[in-house]
């Protein structure tokens, strides 16, 4: 096949690079110019709560003030659903002794006391249906600062702040709370907040949260989470924000260090952005630099000493270069163009990830719908050479977001539900496999559609419950500074907003093992995960095309061992009867030997063309015996009945620790393959 043409008409031409290496310096100067605007102080006051010392704190350091009543006029006519491009009087002018003609009486200013933070109606009026109302609010700032506020509604929305519309990041028409915000550029002294909502039928409520400045809120939680640790997963693994003040959606689609400490940071939107001191403790040094523009939705990037830079985007393989070490890149040069685009929106691209000879491997998404696979090389894991030469290394992928290398060199990447997809999974990757999804099996040298090749199983299949859209998986290196978890792989997940833990194991000559619950409470999806020199995990995140918990669209934040171990499942272990549960802590002996305390039932999947598969055949697995071994850290549970090709869920009830501690994360979820 020749792609020569192909490639050609994708690479980066001359003038483009040209164009990309204007924009970059352009943007450096609007970032700098962001960056050196001054920063509010914060006056930390210590109570005797987590919410006492907020207040005071607020209060001490000068945060705006907002005032608890709104003023409210309507209703106007939103006939047709055109009220919301009408131009009523109060757009024109707010006057609050004014009175107009409104929709079935008159339209006059009243005040009304919502309470910020709550989801409240705006139904005040003789009719509701098909109308519009205004949402007026003056308050005093005391210093010109951009904050960010939560905002939503189930209709349509417009807001201007000192007579300049506001630009909204995320929907207008939907009242989740915390899911859509909008910034606001304060002036010191008095601003003037007008809000229309343009309603049709049904549910007609508002819901408005104010916060600080970005930097501030990371300052002032630091300190909170310091002085008054939450109960829970907090206790153990504290979650640290990074302040996202730059003038871009920080949609994470890669992370990578340089040797010298600094952080790439590649964002959805075609940004590769610099961070100095990104693990400071002082939040005032981490600052942000715009190493390049104008990608095309990069979702993974891999460093090359301080000064190059590799980066998949939708139509190549790119290396970003920094020629005279300014931490802006100049020089754009195509890698591989060798596969194909043709346009669909589910045409992402992954990775890169490289080996220790040097050459690079990624995933390709499939579209969306039919022809899912209709340009080279969709559905399909890639080797590419630093040459540029291109490999179809694996088969049968649907959506692989998240690809990477163990501590062994072994190659594994997630796969996201769909058509031969059940759930979401974690598989090894070996050259010419195939691994379900068969319309990519087009791109298989020597396939014979009416004899299609193995399925090779996963070595997790993740319960639906727990991933919805799974990411990038990372190995723990740090040789303990992130807890009792070393050598074990962690998995970020998109819909829940959390990180996953699994626990591998190889059985004849295959790797299988347990995942669990990990961390939970991030403010957008988790979608790229990467372990720091000092040991945290640094988790880059997005919410656009999936959706997310969490409230933010966008989001860059650290996971932090505490220092205090969890008492939580180890892993699981296959043992030729049954399984050895391993603990993090010793298990109080006498409540780990009662049966009732542990249950296991099993399930497998369909694979079928079906977009995705409920769990079938479930069934309850008798667990005969335990035996808890002296040293509390395990317990040996034999299992008569079992099968390969079902996950085991192992569920344990009301399980302590020696010390009484409470089993953190009771539920693993193990994928039998291999029985030894």
């Amino acid at each position: 096949m020749n792609n020569s043409n192909h490639r050609n008409s994708l690479s980066l031409m001359p003038h483009l690079r040209s164009l990309l290496q204007w924009l970059t310096c352009l943007l450096i100067l609007a970032g700098l110019a962001q960056q050196s605007k001054a920063q509010e102080d914060l006056v930390y006051v210590k109570k005797e709560s987590r919410d006492a010392t907020r207040q005071a704190s607020m209060e001490a350091s000068g945060a705006v003030r907002w005032p608890i009543t709104w003023q409210l006029i309507g209703p106007f006519d939103n006939a047709g659903g055109k009220g919301l491009e009408t131009v009523f009087p109060p757009e024109q002018e707010v006057k609050l002794t004014e009175t107009y003609d409104g929709k079935g009486e008159k339209a006059r200013w009243r005040g009304v006391n919502l309470r910020d933070g709550l989801k409240v109606s705006l139904a005040r009026f003789k009719t509701s249906d098909d109308c519009v109302c205004y949402l007026y609010r003056k308050f005093e700032s005391p210093r010109a600062m951009s904050i960010r506020v939560s905002i939503g509604s189930e209709n349509q929305m417009a807001a201007w702040l000192n007579g300049k519309p506001v630009e909204f990041s995320g929907s207008r028409s939907r009242v989740a709370l915390e899911q859509d915000t909008i910034t606001l550029d304060l002036q010191a002294g008095a601003n003037e907040l007008l809000v229309k909502v343009a309603h049709g039928r049904d549910a007609w409520n508002f819901y408005f949260n104010p916060t600080v400045s970005a930097r501030f809120q990371v300052k002032l939680n630091r300190l909170l989470d310091r002085d008054f640790p939450l109960p829970g997963e907090s206790e153990y693994y504290r979650i640290e924000s990074l302040p996202l003040e730059v003038d871009s959606l920080i949609e994470v689609g890669g992370l990578a260090f340089r040797p010298d400490g600094k952080l790439y940071v590649a964002t959805r939107r075609g940004d590769v952005w610099l961070l100095t001191n990104p693990l400071s403790e002082d939040v005032d040094q981490i600052r942000w630099r715009r190493f390049a523009v104008g990608l095309h939705e990069p979702l993974g990037i891999t460093a090359e000493g301080n000064h190059s830079l590799f980066v998949v985007q939708r139509p190549e393989m790119t290396l970003l270069r920094d020629t005279d070490g300014d931490d802006v890149a100049d020089d754009f040069q195509t890698v591989s163009a060798g596969f194909g685009v043709s346009g669909n929106y589910h045409e992402f691209n992954y990775g890169p990830v490289r080996d220790a000879a040097g050459d690079f491997f990624m995933t390709l998404n499939l579209g969306f719908s039919p022809p899912m696979s209709d340009v080279p090389f969709r559905g399909c894991c890639l080797k590419i050479g630093r040459d540029g030469a291109l490999t179809p290394w694996a088969f049968g992928l649907r959506s692989p977001n998240g690809v990477n290398f163990d501590p062994a060199g072994r190659l594994w990447y997630t796969d996201n539900q769909g058509e031969y997809i059940p759930v979401c999974k974690l598989q090894e990757v070996r050259q010419g496999e195939f691994y379900g999804h068969k319309t990519s099996l087009k791109w298989m040298p020597g396939n014979n559609p009416d004899k299609p090749p193995e399925v090779i199983p996963p070595a997790i299949w993740f319960p639906f419950s727990v991933a919805r859209s799974a990411a990038e998986p990372v190995w723990d290196t740090t040789g303990g500074k992130f807890g009792p978890f070393a050598g074990q792989c962690f998995v970020a997940e998109v819909t829940n907003s959390l990180v996953m833990r699994v626990a591998l194991e190889e059985i004849r000559g295959r790797l299988q093992g347990a995942c669990f619950n990990f961390r939970s409470g991030f403010q957008s999806g988790a979608n790229r995960l990467l372990f720091a020199p000092d040991g945290s995990l640094l988790v880059g995140e997005t919410n656009r095309g999936w959706g997310s918990l969490g409230g933010q669209t966008h989001g860059l934040e650290r996971v932090v061992f505490t220092g205090k171990t969890p008492f939580e499942i180890f892993s699981m272990n296959v043992t030729s009867d049954g399984w050895d549960v391993k603990f993090t802590r010793p298990v109080d002996a006498k409540i780990a030997s009662e049966s009732e305390r542990w249950f296991m039932e099993s399930y497998t999947y369909h694979y079928w063309d079906t977009y995705g598969s409920p769990e079938i055949e479930r069934r309850e697995n008798k667990i005969k015996s335990i035996k808890v071994a002296d040293d509390g850290l395990s317990a040996h549970i034999t299992v008569p009945e079992r099968e390969k090709r079902r996950v085991y869920h192992l569920q344990l009830k009301d399980v302590s620790a020696a010390d009484g501690a409470k089993l953190l994360h009771p539920d693993a979820y193990y994928t039998l393959n291999e029985i030894p």
